[in-house]
């Protein structure tokens, strides 16, 4: 179907960005408390996001202790998201992204096949390395393993403990045979993995359903995509498998100069600022823009097509740039009056 010259995609899915642990980061501090966490949850399914997804932080890092006055409250996402999942019903829940160098593996599992029992299937289970060594060092002080050894592991026992009866006998991870009841509804569960690295590629490839990539362009993730069909060839997969999903940043307003002085003065600017040594790292700070949603709708809409011609048709966990709840909420409307209709 086209509409003006544009190509239209019917089945493409947009989630939003959940504050599980963005406060001191994407957003100033405080931010949201817990009846705020419902709101946004509530109002993302009333205006027909697909998902809300929400991130996984433990301690606040050295740069966010030094610029706010009060530690930010970071909720810890599967028993926030068993609590969204009780006061919504359609919206998926997405742990975009659940850092496996922080956890037991067999928790882990337990906890998404939990989850996405309790919610009716609708978990979307994101998971990755962490974008701060820092945290996984306070956390673990005295592991001398890389979190990337731990990453392997944690994703090959996970895609057989997701499954049925496994074991597992690892250098980092190792259990005994173990049988997790209840299983997820979802078989199998989609497993996203997130990362800019051509290591988080190939995990996607490897034991994944999707790829969760941060802030890049149509031009990188046409690239990449090419990373995604050598490593599935290597493993014997169909890239079509793989759904690559994008997570972008969002600053909408009927003004583009009015979005743009905004996006700049807003929390999320800086935090991306903070990401250009690790998840951005060799992105050019001045390029910034060129890897975020950011104007008037026919901007976006225009840009969302860029992506969709290389490709992608699921931008999951957009962040919306705001200073406080209502305002995200703001966005969200401008965003679903404006720029859902296109696609």
């Amino acid at each position: 179907m086209s509409s003006g010259g544009r190509i239209i995609m019917n089945q493409t899915k947009f989630g939003v960005g959940f504050p599980t642990g963005m406060e001191g980061m994407m957003y100033p501090v405080p931010f949201c408390d817990p009846e705020g966490l419902v709101k946004i949850a509530c109002e993302a399914e009333r205006l027909e996001f697909d998902s809300v997804g929400g991130n996984d932080h433990i301690v606040a890092q050295e740069y966010v202790k030094r610029s706010w006055e009060i530690l930010p409250r970071f909720y810890e996402s599967f028993g926030t998201f068993a609590y969204i999942a009780g006061k919504t019903e359609e919206i998926r829940l997405n742990t975009a992204v659940t850092v496996l160098p922080f956890r037991d593996t067999v928790w882990v599992a337990k906890q998404a096949a939990t989850l996405d029992v309790l919610s009716k299937g609708r978990l979307l289970f994101g998971v990755g390395i962490g974008a701060y060594r820092e945290e996984f060092e306070s956390i673990r002080p005295n592991e001398e393993a890389s979190r990337g050894e731990i990453m392997d592991e944690s994703m090959e026992a996970l895609s057989k403990l997701l499954e049925g009866p496994t074991s597992y006998s690892g250098k980092h991870v190792e259990f005994e045979e173990i049988d997790l009841h209840p299983r997820p509804i979802q078989s199998p569960l989609p497993v996203y993995v997130g990362g800019n690295h051509p290591k988080a590629i190939w995990r996607a490839a490897k034991w994944g359903h999707g790829w969760l990539p941060f802030a890049l362009t149509p031009n990188e993730i046409k690239e990449r995509s090419g990373q995604i069909k050598e490593f599935c060839g290597e493993v014997g997969r169909n890239p079509k498998e793989i759904d690559v999903a994008p997570q972008l940043v969002c600053c909408i307003d009927k003004s583009s100069d009015t979005a743009k002085k905004n996006f700049e003065s807003s929390q999320v600017f800086e935090h991306m600022r903070s990401l250009i040594q690790s998840t951005l790292k060799d992105q050019e700070f001045d390029a910034l823009l060129d890897v975020t949603l950011v104007g008037d709708s026919a901007e976006i809409i225009e840009k969302i097509d860029q992506y969709q011609e290389v490709g992608v048709t699921h931008f999951p966990a957009i962040m919306f740039a705001a200073n406080d709840v209502d305002e995200l909420i703001r966005n969200l409307e401008i965003f679903s009056e404006t720029v859902l209709p296109s696609f």
